[in-house]
């Protein structure tokens, strides 16, 4: 499939809303309303129809990352902004046009229109910033309000009164209308739990001549998970965001739909952003990944249901747990020296040539959350050893040390990805890439490379195409 998505279409389409919105506005507080509500109707339409065209591309066609992006932020913004002042300026007309002018009230929302952070976070540490905006209906001449505060609440919107568990919890306006909240944070956990927050605020306005006090809360936010030990739970965690994101309330979505948010999802889990991203995943990655776990490509899969998510995660979200909160390995994976997607069998065909002692670093087909090394152990055999607990034990002991006390791997493969995601291998010779980050200089293991006296071979309970 190719991308469908044009962006500045969109962009410039939804500032000409936006400015149409302006426009009714001042139409409404000069009472000029001849034609106002067949227009606004059309209004609602397009804004209607610009939210199913979003759901179709996510659905339907296999997005870039930033242009995946970029449809989100356009999403939230037809959502929390465009969408909410047209309904206000609704209620207004009905107003109007009711015998009893305050039968529909009140005319304000209380907006999130930038939400920056989101999934899994650690207790105590401050996310945001939030950005929210009293959006005002036009018939109301004069507001103030009191300040803004957030209550938390569970996946079923029910809010938990009186919850200690916020800390920074009061904002104030600004003179246009908005309150940023940007260090807000959980005291404790909610794992497994997914939560939001819904911010509220009392007002006082005047609306059509008339004095109004009243409390308002916002739309839930994004969903978050606190918790409170990221070794353990972290994957657990992003597993239940990205399958609240993708899924919602259903039980199966097309492949290209998870594609787009599986993608999202993994920059962030990779501590990488858009425009910056220093290893983009590929389709060729993805097929890498549906191949290895249902034995089809992306397209022949087709789609993609919550037990296969939850077998895929289990695989996927354990590598990535590994990548993001071990600092050597998030380096290697960036710079191509722990190459990932590649198959035993790729991974063969590409070292056969290779000098002995030549080795490429990949994600285990087979064991959740493991490494394999795939390396020429003689001219024309490439093995494949699964990297063991005690050959990288946590602090005391990197991967970067492993490889470097070890003279069966000499020289590395670097995984090179050109801006047209083309694919190209580069041999470096290991001290000259790992050497600054050794603990300390590695002590050569003697290790005789014959199958039946290779210890990391014998240990090795894998297939070739591992």
């Amino acid at each position: 499939m190719q991308d469908k998505l044009h962006t500045a279409h969109y962009v410039q389409a939804l500032h000409h809303l936006d400015a149409k919105l302006k426009a009714i506005r001042t139409r409404l507080s000069h009472r000029d309303l001849n034609g106002l509500e067949d227009e606004m109707a059309a209004l609602r339409k397009s804004l209607d129809e610009y939210l199913n065209q979003f759901e179709d591309l996510k659905s339907n066609y296999f997005l870039s990352a930033a242009d995946f992006h970029q449809l989100l932020k356009l999403e939230e913004y037809v959502i929390s902004t465009l969408s909410p002042q047209l309904a206000l300026y609704e209620s207004d007309i009905q107003s109007s046009q009711a015998r009893n002018r305050n039968s529909n009230g009140f005319s304000v929302c209380l907006a999130v229109i930038q939400q920056e952070t989101a999934g899994p976070i650690f207790k105590e540490h401050p996310l945001g910033p939030f950005t929210l905006k009293l959006l005002t209906g036009a018939t109301i001449t004069q507001i103030q309000s009191g300040p803004v505060s957030p209550e938390l609440v569970d996946t079923n919107q029910r809010v938990k009164r009186n919850n200690p568990d916020i800390e920074n919890m009061r904002q104030n306006f600004k003179e246009n209308a908005t309150a940023i909240f940007s260090d807000i944070k959980f005291a404790s956990g909610t794992f497994p739990q997914l939560v939001r927050l819904k911010f509220r605020v009392t007002i006082q306005l005047v609306q059509d001549g008339q004095q109004i006090q009243r409390t308002i809360e916002s739309a839930p936010t994004k969903p978050f998970v606190s918790m409170t030990n990221t070794g353990s739970q972290w994957k657990d965690a992003a597993g239940a965001w990205l399958k609240e994101d993708c899924f919602k309330d259903t039980q199966e979505v097309s492949i290209s739909r998870f594609w787009n948010y599986f993608q999202y999802h993994y920059l962030v889990a990779t501590k990488q952003e858009v425009p910056n991203v220093k290893r983009p995943l590929l389709r060729e990655d993805f097929d890498y990944m549906m191949q290895s776990k249902f034995g089809v490509s992306a397209v022949d899969k087709g789609s993609m249901n919550l037990k296969d998510f939850q077998t895929f995660w289990n695989w996927m979200g354990a590598a990535l747990k590994r990548i993001r909160y071990q600092k050597y390995l998030l380096w290697m994976f960036e710079n191509g020296f722990l190459a990932g997607f590649i198959t035993g069998e790729d991974a063969t065909a590409q070292l056969r040539n290779e000098r002995p002692g030549t080795f490429i670093i990949r994600v285990s087909e087979r064991f959740d959350g493991e490494m394999v090394l795939s390396y020429v152990q003689k001219a024309g055999s490439v093995r494949h050893y699964l990297l063991q607990p005690d050959d990288t034990a946590d602090k005391k002991k990197t991967l970067i040390d492993f490889l470097g006390q070890n003279n069966l791997f000499l020289n590395i493969l670097q995984l090179r990805i050109a801006a047209d995601g083309t694919r190209t291998w580069q041999q470096h010779e290991k001290d000259r890439v790992l050497q600054k980050y050794y603990k300390k200089t590695p002590r050569r293991t003697s290790v005789a490379t014959t199958s039946e006296n290779n210890p990391y071979d014998t240990r090795l309970p894998l297939r070739l195409e591992e």
